[in-house]
C-alpha cells in the first residue's frame, strides 16, 4: 500500500474521530458544532496532505546498482553508454538507440592461450538465474588483477582497461585467471558492448531459449562474433549499415 493511500486512510479516520468528538462535545450548540466540525476537518485534511507530500518527497526513486558494484575495477574510466537491442524480451526494451560507429575487425579479443575461458563446473542455469548469484560468487583480488596485467604486458592505469571475466559470472564463469583478461573500451566494440552481450545471453538462458553451455561457448570462442549474432540484429539492418565499419 502506497504512502499516499495510507495517509488518506489516516486522514479519513482522524476526520471521522474528530467529527464524533465535536458532535458529542458541542451537540447542544448547533452553531458551535458546525464551526468546530469545519475547522477540525480543514486542519485534519491539510495536515494529511502535507504529511503525504513530505513522505512522497523523501521516498525518492531507488537507485539501480550494477551487479558487483563496490568491487574495485582495473579502470576508473566509464564506458560510453550503449543500449542493448530493442527486441522482444530484450534486457533493455525501450532504451534509446545509440550510435556506435563500430568495427568488429579491429575489436580487441583476449589471447586464447592466456584466457581460454573457464567455468564453475557445478553451475547450472537455475543457479545463474538466481538473483544475486553472480555477486555472491565474485572474487577477484587486487593481486589477481596485477597478475592479469602482467600476463598481457599491459600497464595498469585509468586509461587502459577493466579486468573482465571472459565468461561472465552471470553465465557460470569462474574467477580463475584463465577466465580473466584486461579488456579496453576502445576500439569499439569494447567492454560496454560485451556487457550488453552478457545481459542478452543471460536473459536468453533464463528464458529457456538457449542452453547455458551454448551461451558459454559463444562468448568464449569469439565474443565479438557472438555480439554481432545476438545483439546487433535487434537494432535492425539500417542501424547496422549506418554504424558498422569494415564491411
Amino acid at each position: 500500500m502506497s504512502a499516499w493511500t495510507l495517509s488518506i486512510l489516516a486522514a479519513v479516520m482522524l476526520v471521522g474521530g474528530g467529527g464524533l468528538y465535536v458532535h458529542f462535545r458541542w451537540r447542544n450548540s448547533p452553531r458551535a458544532w458546525r464551526a468546530m466540525t469545519g475547522l477540525a476537518a480543514g486542519y485534519f485534511l491539510a495536515g494529511a496532505i502535507t504529511g503525504a507530500w513530505i513522505v512522497h518527497l523523501n521516498a525518492g526513486p531507488a537507485g539501480d546498482a550494477r551487479e558487483g558494484a563496490g568491487q574495485p575495477l582495473a579502470s576508473t574510466a566509464t564506458p560510453t553508454p550503449f543500449a542493448p537491442p530493442l527486441k522482444e524480451n530484450s534486457t533493455a526494451l525501450n532504451s534509446p538507440l545509440a550510435p556506435l560507429q563500430y568495427d568488429p575487425a579491429h575489436a580487441v579479443l583476449p589471447d586464447p592461450k592466456l584466457t581460454p575461458g573457464d567455468t564453475l563446473p557445478a553451475a547450472t542455469a537455475a543457479d545463474v538465474c538466481t538473483p544475486g548469484w553472480a555477486s555472491e560468487h565474485r572474487h577477484v583480488t587486487e593481486s589477481m588483477r596485477d597478475n592479469v596485467y602482467s600476463e598481457y604486458g599491459r600497464t595498469r592505469g585509468p586509461d587502459c582497461c577493466e579486468v573482465d571475466h571472459l565468461i561472465p559470472l552471470e553465465l557460470g564463469g569462474s574467477n580463475d585467471i584463465k577466465n580473466l583478461w584486461p579488456q579496453p573500451d576502445a576500439p569499439r566494440p569494447g567492454w560496454g558492448e560485451k556487457d550488453a552481450l552478457e545481459n542478452e545471453l543471460h536473459a536468453d538462458v533464463c528464458a529457456g531459449k538457449m542452453p547455458l553451455a551454448d551461451a558459454q561457448r559463444c562468448i568464449a570462442s569469439n565474443w565479438v562474433e557472438c555480439w554481432e549474432k545476438y545483439v546487433v540484429p535487434g537494432y535492425g539492418s539500417q542501424w547496422a549499415s549506418e554504424n558498422r565499419h569494415g564491411w
